[in-house]
């Protein structure tokens, strides 16, 4: 698990207009909630920007630190978007204890080309880009890595088929299904019953951490 560094100052004033000239001079208003309680930060965005561009979707602790105050682990919970710039408005930091267990949603990288694919003219039904795991937060996964070069068709991987990583549960429905190699008109009768389902992208295979966008383009009032 990398260790990642992100600089913090007291947040004191809330609502739309500070937190518009928070952003005008190059801050994100933050808020960090946990066993300590719940502040009012702001991040500074050139920082957060680099840090998130490096970490590409991967999970990861993040120490914030604030001045006059001990630093503390963190996962990133949320991350809010402008819907038309991607402009990031706010974000949630849930506080980690090093002795507590944690859930959380782990990003999923597909790795390898299915045998399906090459062969047969098949497509990766993508059913989940993440999964849930509890662990402590010293063996926090940066990814679950799922090598799919043996997927024929019909073939599927199924959360019970993950391997095996030391200290860490799997805590959804082993039988869940996260991907399957299928051919293309199944895909399209499956997602015209139920629109679930996408094609493996590159983009998309790297995994995914929580994000969200407000239609309004406004973040909360924290």
């Amino acid at each position: 698990m990398k260790q990642n560094t992100l600089s913090a100052e007291n947040r004191t004033e809330a609502g739309r207009g500070p937190s518009r000239r928070l952003r005008a001079a190059g801050k994100i208003p933050a808020v960090i909630y946990g066993v300590s309680g719940t502040r009012s930060l702001s991040i500074d965005g050139p920082g957060f920007r680099a840090l998130w561009a490096k970490l590409r979707g991967i999970s990861a602790l993040i120490e914030v630190v604030e001045e006059g105050r001990e630093s503390v682990q963190s996962l990133i919970e949320e991350i809010q978007r402008d819907p038309i710039t991607d402009e990031v408005l706010h974000i949630d930091f849930k506080e980690i204890s090093a002795d507590v267990e944690l859930q959380t949603n782990i990003g999923v990288r597909f790795v390898g080309e299915s045998a399906g694919v090459k062969s047969d003219g098949a497509f990766l039904d993508v059913l989940s880009h993440e999964v849930e795991v509890r662990c402590l937060p010293k063996d926090l996964p940066e990814l679950i890595v799922v090598d799919v070069s043996e997927l024929e068709v019909g073939d599927a991987i199924h959360i019970r088929d993950l391997k095996s990583i030391e200290g860490v549960l799997f805590t959804e429905d082993r039988d869940k299904t996260i991907v399957s190699c299928v051919l293309p008109s199944l895909v399209e009768e499956e997602e015209g019953v139920d629109g679930e389902g996408s094609e493996l992208s590159e983009e998309e295979s790297e995994g995914q951490l929580g994000e969200t966008s407000e239609e309004s383009g406004e973040e909360k009032g924290t």
